[in-house]
């Protein structure tokens, strides 16, 4: 009975202290990810957490994990963003395969933004025993959206050999199969349009432009 209460009596301040000090959440976007919109349009979301082991495999300057909802749809958001030599252009397969999904042939899809450029995605389906998903995913820097890692590579490696400052940003768009997979493939589309719209305003504010000669 008294090793009952000793240990009642340690469990107790442990307890209190990790009520009073939650562990921080990695993934809210803290600093370049800070100013990404918690709505796109009539998306709303919800941040999420990475489990810490994730995060450092990931070795990001920042990350963003959120669910947005609208309505009765639902699509993931993941931003992993880089800085430096950090180029980030990891392959978001490799994830699934980890976790126990089959994924489908990988293919690339045009898509254009609410008010912006024609880019080009990823795209692939991911499925294990009662859960199937729709991903988007491609690479972003100052001036480019591309679905090709190669060329996301050489954009981040000469602005760090012109500027000394490469930054870049991987992005992933999920929707889980509910309906049917073309409901999926539309909420994916509809919702990496908005992001891609409006992802360059929320790096302007970090990263405003070349610097200026001297």
């Amino acid at each position: 009975m008294s090793r009952l209460l000793v240990a009642f009596a340690l469990l107790v301040p442990t307890a209190w202290y990790v009520v009073a000090h939650p562990p921080a959440n990695l993934a809210v976007g803290r600093g370049a990810l800070a100013a990404c919109p918690a709505q796109f349009g009539p998306w709303n979301g919800t941040e999420l957490s990475f489990e810490n082991a994730v995060v450092e495999n990931l070795k990001a300057d920042d990350l963003l994990v959120r669910r947005y909802e609208r309505g009765n749809d639902l699509v993931w958001l993941c931003i992993v963003y880089h800085e430096r030599r950090r180029y980030g252009a990891h392959d978001p397969r490799l994830c699934y395969e980890s976790q126990g999904y089959v994924l489908e042939p990988e293919r690339r899809l045009k898509l254009a933004g609410v008010a912006g450029p024609v880019f080009e995605v990823n795209r692939f389906v991911a499925e294990k025993p009662r859960d199937r998903r729709v991903v988007y995913y491609w690479w972003t820097t100052r001036g480019l959206m591309t679905a090709d890692a190669g060329a996301f590579r050489n954009r981040m490696a000469l602005s760090g050999a012109l500027e000394d400052r490469a930054w870049g940003a991987f992005v992933r768009v999920e929707a889980q199969v509910r309906d049917s997979m073309e409901t999926a493939d539309r909420l994916a589309v509809d919702f990496s349009q908005r992001v891609a719209t409006a992802l360059p305003s929320v790096f302007v504010s970090n990263h405003p432009g070349p610097r200026a000669s001297r």
